[in-house]
């Protein structure tokens, strides 16, 4: 592993230009992508009333009105093209990467250690292409780390007496809160800070701790009553159910090689390998910093508890209601590539040439995992808009499959042209069924139809629509597209 600079300024600038780079890796290629259906809800979640924004924290299933509350104004100033509905989601990936070495630093590790852990959070596939979307998950990401780092400071004993620590307890608190109101699966991480406290190694002052959480009891309550009655209902969540083994497994994926997996399993053992070479193997020499020193074994115990516990919570809230995505625990990305860059220093303390060859590896595959995201993956709407422009008319009617992408249609293809809604087969419609709610739809003297598919198995998974306008009308051009399709049909009446 090749030196990496350990005086002050030396780090400072090192540290700034990884910050460059992550800058310039999300940036970069910010609008390679279409925008898909989950980021186009942006705008339309963002132009509700303010009352309707913030009752959508009474609502079952609501995601949170913080990210959409900011992009209010942004969306005011700089308007609605791709560029301006992702970036700050750069703005806040990017911020993830000095809160990852502060992270570092409070948890009693060396500058080294956080000049690469920055190093792999800044060319993480997986963390380059949620800082690339327009949703809420960089915010989460940064807002979880800064609230650990205050978190850590505020347990410090040095500091314990709450007047003298009233600002680090305050924006523990302030930025937990606002997690809160980011994502509804966040509160998880309470959890690890429960363990966090119990695991410290030195004293701490339980009745200002227990003030504190407390506190955060307030901007729960909201959320608390919807979520304890989904215990008690046959909810739907739409998303499959995954075993534990599944989960771990698609986590370990999109960590290693990002949302393509480019290598498969053995990048996953290699990761896996380097992780519990950070967990087990022990230290030859001490590496901690000297303002402020933890015992060794609390940096991995609560390293461990932060990586493991909320996706464990998960799986047992999924016995119940499925809720498992791998980007609602982006959170626990700095622990994990922690204990990978922990693994790393462990080797290199042996032979700093096998740890230069692992970090190699790993830069390497982070390089090419960039490349595979560089290339079309969501849903090509687009494109597709393009193609209608040119082909289309405008009053030709246009049938959408599924209907809720009606909204990254339109903002692709504006207009009022005639649309219609795909029919909804997945509830187990009959084929008669459909002849006749089909031929409703398409009476009135209508000419041209053009059906916009995507996502069909969501919606129409025996393909039944497609089925009886290819008996009933004239198919007279198609155009596919990245997960989207195009299909044009004529009746000669």
């Amino acid at each position: 592993m090749n030196p990496i600079p350990n005086s002050p300024k030396a780090t400072r600038i090192v540290l700034l230009g990884i910050i460059g780079v992550a800058f310039l890796l999300r940036i970069a290629t910010l609008t390679t992508q279409s925008l898909w259906r989950d980021e186009v809800d942006v705008i339309l979640f963002s132009s509700w009333p303010l009352y309707d924004l913030l009752a959508g924290l009474f609502i079952k299933g609501h995601n949170g009105p913080l990210f959409f509350l900011l992009m209010r104004p942004w969306r005011t100033l700089m308007g609605d093209s791709e560029f301006a509905l992702r970036y700050p989601s750069v703005a806040f990936g990017t911020m993830v990467i000095p809160l990852g070495f502060a992270l570092v630093r409070e948890l009693g590790l060396s500058q080294r250690v956080g000049i690469l852990l920055t190093l792999l959070l800044a060319t993480s596939p997986y963390l380059v292409w949620y800082g690339q979307e327009a949703k809420m998950y960089s915010l989460l990401l940064a807002l979880i780390t800064f609230a650990f780092i205050a978190y850590l400071r505020a347990l410090r004993p040095k500091i314990a007496h709450y007047s003298k620590n009233l600002g680090n307890w305050t924006a523990f608190v302030v930025a937990t809160s606002l997690s809160f109101y980011t994502h509804i699966l966040s509160p998880l991480i309470l959890v690890v800070y429960g363990a966090g406290a119990f695991l410290y190694p030195s004293k701490i002052n339980w009745r200002v701790w227990l003030l504190s959480m407390s506190c955060l009891t307030i901007p729960y309550i909201p959320l608390v009553f919807w979520q304890i009655s989904l215990l008690h209902e046959n909810i739907v969540s739409g998303h499959p159910f995954y075993s534990l083994k599944e989960e771990l497994l698609t986590l370990l994926q999109v960590y290693s090689s990002g949302l393509i997996s480019f290598v498969g399993k053995p990048l996953i053992v290699y990761y896996v390998f380097l992780f519990l070479v950070g967990l087990f193997l022990p230290f030859m020499t001490q590496f901690n910093h000297d303002s402020f020193s933890l015992k060794i074994s609390y940096p991995m115990n609560i390293l461990v508890v932060w990586v493991l516990l909320p996706p464990l919570l998960i799986y047992l809230i999924s016995l119940r209601v499925a809720v498992f995505e791998d980007r609602y625990l982006i959170y626990i990305t700095p622990p994990f590539y922690l204990l990978v860059v922990i693994g790393l220093v462990k080797i290199a303390q042996r032979s700093r040439m096998v740890a230069s060859f692992c970090l190699g590896i790993i830069l390497m595959c982070n390089m090419i995992g960039l490349w595979q995201q560089h290339q079309p993956i969501k849903a090509d709407f687009r494109a597709a808009a393009t193609y209608l422009t040119r082909h289309a008319t405008p009053s030709e009617t246009i049938m959408i499959q599924i209907p809720y992408l009606k909204y990254t249609l339109r903002y692709y293809y504006p207009g009022d042209y005639p649309l219609l809604e795909g029919l909804w087969t997945n509830d187990g419609k009959t084929e008669a069924i459909v002849d006749a709610e089909m031929t409703a739809l398409t009476m009135n003297n209508l000419t041209d139809l053009w059906l916009v598919v995507s996502e069909e198995e969501m919606w129409d998974s025996r393909g039944l629509t497609r089925a009886w306008l290819n008996r009933h009308a004239q198919l007279v051009d198609e155009a596919h597209f990245i997960r989207v399709e195009l299909y044009h049909y004529h009746w000669n009446r």
